[in-house]
C-alpha cells in the first residue's frame, strides 16, 4: 500500500466529509434561525459543488481494491458512490427551497440533506471499516473529522458572508468559532480512543516509529494546536467586531485542518488506527 495509491481515496473522502459537514454546520444555523436565506443557498450550492467534485473524482478512479492493494466489498462501495449522488440531489433540492421554499419546506429539505448525507459517510465508514473499536473504527476516523472540516469551512463561508453583509450579528460569527473549538476536542478525543484501541505495534509506529512525524508535525501540531491557536485569534477578532482578520484568520483554519485530516486518514489506511 503507497501514499500515491491512497491519495485518490482519501480524496474522495475528504470531499464528502467537507461536504456534508459543512450543510450539518449550516442546516443547523438554519434551524437557530442566526442566517438568513441568501448564506444558506449559498453555502448550499458550494457544498453541492464539492460534492459534484467528489462525484467526478469517483468517476474517474479505478477499483478502489486496486489503490489499496486489499479487498474493498464491491457492493459497500457502489453503495457509498450512489449515496453521494443522492446527497448532491438534495443539496441541490436545499438551495433551491433556500431561494423560493417557505422556512418551514427549507429546513425539512435541509434536514433531508443532513439525513442522507449522514448516511452516505456511514456508507463510507463501512466501506472502509477497521476491526479496532468494536468495528466503529471506520466511524471514529470519519465522523469526528466531518464535523471538524464541516464546522471549519462553514465558518470560513460564514465569515467572507460578512464582507456581503456588513450589517450582520457577529452572533453567528462567534457561535462558529465555539463550534470549531467544540469539533476539535472531539476529533482530539477520536485520535486518544483510536490510539488507546490499537496494539502496542501500531500505536508504536504512529507515535515513535516511521509514521511519527507526520503524526506529530502534521496531524496534531497543525491539524489541532495551531487549528486552536488560529481559532483562538479568530474569537478575539469576533468580539471586537473585526470581520476582515476574523475572515482572514479562518481562512487559515481551513488549511491547518486539512493539512490535519488528509495525513490523519492516510495513516488510518496504513495502519487501520484512526487518527
Amino acid at each position: 500500500m503507497s501514499v500515491p495509491g491512497l491519495a485518490p481515496v482519501v480524496g474522495v473522502l475528504v470531499l464528502t466529509e467537507l461536504a456534508v459537514g459543512t450543510l450539518l454546520a449550516t442546516w443547523a444555523a438554519d434551524l437557530l434561525g442566526e442566517v438568513g436565506r441568501g448564506f444558506l443557498g449559498t453555502t448550499a450550492l458550494i457544498c453541492l459543488v464539492v460534492m459534484g467534485l467528489d462525484l467526478g473524482l469517483i468517476a474517474i478512479l479505478p477499483d478502489p481494491t486496486q489503490l489499496l492493494h486489499q479487498p474493498v466489498d464491491a457492493g459497500r462501495y457502489g453503495s457509498y458512490t450512489r449515496w453521494c449522488a443522492i446527497t448532491a440531489g438534495l443539496l441541490a433540492g436545499y438551495a433551491l427551497f433556500c431561494a423560493v421554499g417557505t422556512d418551514p419546506a427549507r429546513r425539512v429539505v435541509g434536514g433531508a440533506a443532513v439525513g442522507v448525507g449522514l448516511t452516505t459517510l456511514g456508507k463510507a465508514a463501512v466501506t472502509f471499516n477497521s476491526p479496532l473499536l468494536g468495528g466503529w473504527g471506520g466511524t471514529v476516523a470519519f465522523l469526528p473529522a466531518t464535523l471538524f472540516a464541516g464546522a471549519t469551512l462553514a465558518g470560513m463561508l460564514l465569515g467572507h458572508w460578512y464582507l456581503i453583509a456588513p450589517d450582520l450579528s457577529f452572533r453567528p460569527l462567534r457561535l462558529a468559532v465555539y463550534l470549531i473549538f467544540a469539533t476539535a476536542a472531539v476529533q482530539v478525543a477520536a485520535i486518544v480512543a483510536g490510539l488507546l484501541a490499537a496494539d502496542a505495534g501500531q500505536r508504536g509506529s504512529i507515535l515513535s516509529g516511521q509514521y511519527g512525524a507526520s503524526f506529530w508535525l502534521l496531524v496534531v501540531a497543525a491539524g489541532i494546536v495551531v487549528t486552536v491557536a488560529v481559532n483562538g485569534l479568530t474569537l478575539y477578532y469576533a468580539r471586537i467586531r473585526a470581520n476582515q482578520p476574523a475572515t482572514a484568520m479562518l481562512y487559515i483554519l481551513v488549511i491547518t485542518v486539512l493539512m490535519g485530516l488528509v495525513p490523519a486518514h492516510l495513516l488510518y489506511f496504513l495502519t487501520r488506527v484512526p487518527v
